[in-house]
């Protein structure tokens, strides 16, 4: 008897330990997808010469499947619309790239990301209402509210939130779990990655939650 509860001891420890190994590897890939959307903006901006936004999806009503499952975890590049002459048509955006949905568990934290752009004085994220790739449940076009970062035709990140604000932004992501109809995900054993981009586009990534505890 004492060896099977020495056994069952170890193996209920194992699988906490394999638990936060899948959180930490889940947000790992969540920083990197989310390092090369940042990019795939810049990228597209400087390239078309007009301006280009990654979007994170804002709409929070869980009674729709797809924005319960969608909510501060789906992300995608958008452009603003232009002629055929290259010439910017107002205030039309385009999305240019499927959605990207971050591994299950892993949220762009508003709250963490807006802390750090107050401690080291760069940009925060905008909103906007645009139509996503998809219908909703009616079969009608899918606009929703959106976060956004935004680069410039000269590649660089500016403030969606203050034009008076330094250019740059923080990105926090965070593993957790978020409970029905609540803002913002629960953080769960401080499980946290993220990453500065500064003027230029390059990115300074944190390399432990207690730097971005730091930065705050």
């Amino acid at each position: 008897m004492a060896v099977m509860m020495v056994i069952a001891i170890l193996l209920s420890v194992a699988a906490v330990g394999i638990q936060n190994i899948d959180r930490g590897q889940a947000t790992t890939t969540a920083l990197s997808v989310t390092e090369a959307l940042f990019d795939e903006a810049r990228s597209a901006a400087v390239g078309r010469g007009t301006r280009a936004r990654i979007l994170i999806h804002k709409e929070l009503n869980d009674s729709e499947l797809d924005d319960r499952d969608r909510y501060l975890s789906y992300m995608c590049v958008a452009v603003e619309s232009t002629d055929r002459e290259g010439d910017v048509e107002g205030a039309g955006w385009e999305v240019i790239t499927r959605g990207t949905k971050l591994p299950s568990g892993v949220y762009f934290s508003p709250e963490e990301s807006d802390r750090v752009a107050d401690a080291i004085g760069v940009g925060k994220p905008g909103t906007m209402r645009i139509d996503l790739p998809g219908k909703d449940a009616n079969g009608a076009d899918s606009f929703k509210e959106c976060y956004y970062f935004e680069f410039n035709p000269e590649g660089v990140c500016v403030d969606g939130e203050d034009a008076g604000m330094e250019p740059g932004a923080a990105v926090v992501l965070i593993s957790g779990t978020r409970p029905r109809d609540e803002e913002e995900p629960k953080l769960m054993k401080n499980n946290k990655v993220g990453f500065v981009v500064w003027r230029n586009g390059r990115t300074s990534i944190f390399r432990s939650p207690e730097q971005i505890d730091l930065a705050q």
